[in-house]
């Protein structure tokens, strides 16, 4: 791809190009190098949602939450459906209590990736914090197979709350 992209000069194949090194710059916590490299991405592709989005993640990890959302708000206005955009922004309203919010952002994020164990773990704990513990019972179990799937030890997490849930019936 790098020589397709270098030789024809398609900013698309450059834009993966520097997508894929900001991820692996990311992977290697180099955040200041991610930045860059996303941002080489979305000056060349600015309407690739996707770009955005990885730039908003990059900027929470590294707590910069007003340049996060605006990021994300941004992937959004691109693409409404944009998972990791709606699956942040969904933390950060969960984080702030706001059960209303967060539960939109994690149903749009279920609409791009509707086995994403994660997003059901939280529409479980949504559903919970709202009192209602049946609801919150399915999601959980949804959440619970998604990660014995993948192999994730979080299923045991998920177990416990199952537990405490029916405990409250």
């Amino acid at each position: 791809m790098k020589f397709l992209g270098r030789n024809l000069n398609l900013s698309r194949f450059q834009a993966d190009e520097h997508y894929q090194s900001a991820l692996a710059a990311y992977t290697a916590r180099d955040f200041k190098t991610a930045r860059t490299e996303i941002q080489a991405s979305i000056d060349l592709l600015p309407e690739h949602a996707e770009y955005h989005a990885a730039l908003g993640y990059f900027r929470l990890e590294e707590r910069d939450l007003p340049l996060a959302q605006d990021a994300f708000e941004r992937a959004l206005d691109l693409h409404p459906y944009e998972m990791l955009a709606n699956y942040c922004l969904g933390l950060l309203a969960y984080r702030e209590k706001n059960w209303k919010r967060a539960a939109s952002f994690f149903t749009n994020a279920l609409a791009a990736q509707p086995k994403r164990a994660e997003t059901q773990f939280y529409m479980a704990m949504i559903h919970h914090r709202l009192g209602r513990n049946a609801e919150a019972i399915d999601w959980m179990q949804s959440a619970a197979a998604g990660f014995v799937r993948a192999g994730d030890q979080r299923e045991r997490n998920c177990r416990a709350w199952i537990s405490e849930f029916e405990r409250l019936l």
